[in-house]
């Protein structure tokens, strides 16, 4: 089998984790690289969370630091959803292995040149470096098979009552990645917050022996816990559904829209403004998921952390 190259460029991150780890199961993947994105916590947790995960997986991945701060606006963190560290409360040990030697967005170049067209991209923070990228390297946006992201919705907010964090965070760079022609697929909020895992879901995922499972499910206990108050039915998993897709594509139902970013109003920056009944004149330009299968996901979910040893 011919393997697919895959880049997962991410700012671990409670749910990141275990996006990430779902990914480096999956055997139809060759993980040619982490890249690292400030967004959830800095720049330098991120890059030292995404090594100690790699670490964890057991798997051969190099890990690229990424740009810090978004392309216009200052910085913006959810330390308050992912803890101090971005890994909320677990603690991996500290990593042994060296980043590697050119920066995230050369990286992103340098794997699209030898994927030849068949790069594929697992975006699951702000959109940052893969807009650097584009606008370093224009010719870029024609050697990237396709994109999936976590980020943006049609009709939720989290970051403030308009805007998903991610878009949020560097809503210029979504922009451009947004308008770059490249084949995009969109997991929105509206989708995720479909996707949940519950107490007695994740019993199953504790009872497999194996290291990673147990972060995992201590990750998704985390995540239940946290949003218990206003989400009693379980752990909603965004950056997971956004790797289950890209495992599994038939785990989302989408809709081909166009999609663009508000810029300049303070109130709704970052909306992901979606032309759901088509009242402009702009073609598609991303396919925005509108459903998900919450069952599929659970089993790709355990298919893949059940892989481990």
């Amino acid at each position: 089998m011919t393997k697919i190259p895959i880049i997962i460029d991410t700012d671990p991150g409670t749910d990141d984790t275990t996006a990430i780890l779902m990914c480096l199961a999956c055997e139809k993947f060759d993980t040619r690289a982490i890249t690292s994105v400030g967004g959830n916590v800095g720049i330098e947790k991120t890059s030292n969370n995404a090594r100690k995960i790699v670490e964890l997986s057991g798997k051969d991945v190099k890990v690229a630091i990424g740009v810090k701060n978004p392309i216009v606006r200052k910085i913006v963190n959810a330390e308050f959803v992912h803890g101090v560290s971005g890994l909320g409360n677990i603690t991996l040990p500290e990593p042994v292995m060296p980043y590697y030697e050119k920066d995230a967005i050369d990286t992103i170049y340098e794997e699209a040149l030898a994927a030849d067209g068949r790069l594929k991209i697992l975006a699951l923070g702000p959109l940052t470096n893969i807009a650097v990228a584009l606008l370093k390297y224009p010719q870029l946006k024609k050697m990237i098979d396709s994109i999936v992201f976590m980020g943006g919705a049609v009709n939720l907010g989290n970051a403030t009552p308009a805007a998903e964090f991610n878009i949020y965070a560097d809503p210029e760079a979504a922009k451009i990645v947004f308008d770059s022609g490249i084949d995009l697929v969109m997991v929105g909020l509206d989708v995720t917050h479909e996707t949940i895992v519950t107490k007695e879901q994740n019993k199953r995922i504790h009872q497999y022996n194996n290291k990673v499972a147990k972060v995992v499910a201590k990750l998704i206990d985390y995540t239940i816990d946290r949003e218990s108050p206003y989400n009693p039915n379980g752990g909603v998993m965004h950056d997971p559904l956004a790797a289950a897709t890209l495992i599994d594509s038939s785990v989302l139902e989408t809709e081909d829209y166009y999609v663009d970013v508000e810029l300049k109003s303070d109130i709704t920056r970052g909306k992901t403004v979606t032309d759901v009944f088509r009242v402009t004149d702009n073609k598609p330009n991303i396919h925005v998921g509108v459903k998900s299968d919450n069952e599929k996901f659970l089993e790709i979910l355990e298919s893949m952390i059940s892989k481990y040893e």
